[in-house]
């Protein structure tokens, strides 16, 4: 029986890969901080957000299925029946501390696998006017460049982030970096967009 008094805990360590995953989402994280603050349903969430109920219904369910979220209350509306969620955290941070590292870089391009997934049935749902492009390419870096190249990636993403305009749409960048299948760096590249970009 959902309890309408239930109070989210101050922290939770998220140590499970079922969880880690589940939390490790841009919709998702905005979610739980809401319900972080206060009951809500998907509905009101949906209207926070400015989307569809049926955009985030499936994000719910993995958050419940994971333990983060939980139904705290149910309401008839006449027409349905409206639950309500609260975040089981105020705050959420995830522990890897005691994992191997080949299980963190497993579960770094399961999340970004995941992400990719919900971003293939949430686009079939948007208008032609959202931009969507993809990259695909072989990099052949000598060990000292690594590091050097991650850093300038994060810079650019820093640079953009702080632009913020008020009449921007959200889009969620996806960057995976992991050793090649050949251990050769070709040439070849394979690079999709809906038109071209304007400066």
């Amino acid at each position: 029986m959902p309890n309408d008094n239930f109070t989210p805990v101050t922290m939770m360590s998220l140590t499970d890969d079922k969880q880690i995953r589940a939390y490790a989402h841009p919709a998702r994280m905005n979610i739980l901080e809401q319900l972080g603050r206060e009951k809500q349903s998907v509905s009101g969430i949906a209207r926070a957000l400015g989307v569809h109920p049926a955009n985030i219904t499936h994000h719910f369910k993995l958050l419940e299925q994971a333990g983060l979220i939980r139904l705290v209350e149910k309401r008839d509306t006449g027409k349905n029946l409206e639950k309500y969620y609260r975040a089981v955290a105020y705050h959420f941070t995830v522990n890897l501390a005691g994992e191997p590292l080949t299980d963190k870089k497993t579960l770094a391009l399961s999340i970004l696998h995941d992400s990719l997934t919900a971003a293939l049935h949430a686009v079939k749902d948007q208008g032609d006017e959202a931009a969507v492009f993809g990259l695909l390419k072989n990099l052949r870096l000598a060990p000292s460049d690594v590091p050097k190249f991650q850093l300038r990636l994060m810079k650019l993403l820093e640079e953009y982030e702080k632009h913020r305009p008020k009449d921007g749409a959200t889009y969620t960048v996806n960057i995976s970096f992991y050793p090649g299948e050949t251990g050769e760096g070709g040439d070849g590249e394979l690079f999709i967009r809906g038109e071209d970009p304007k400066p």
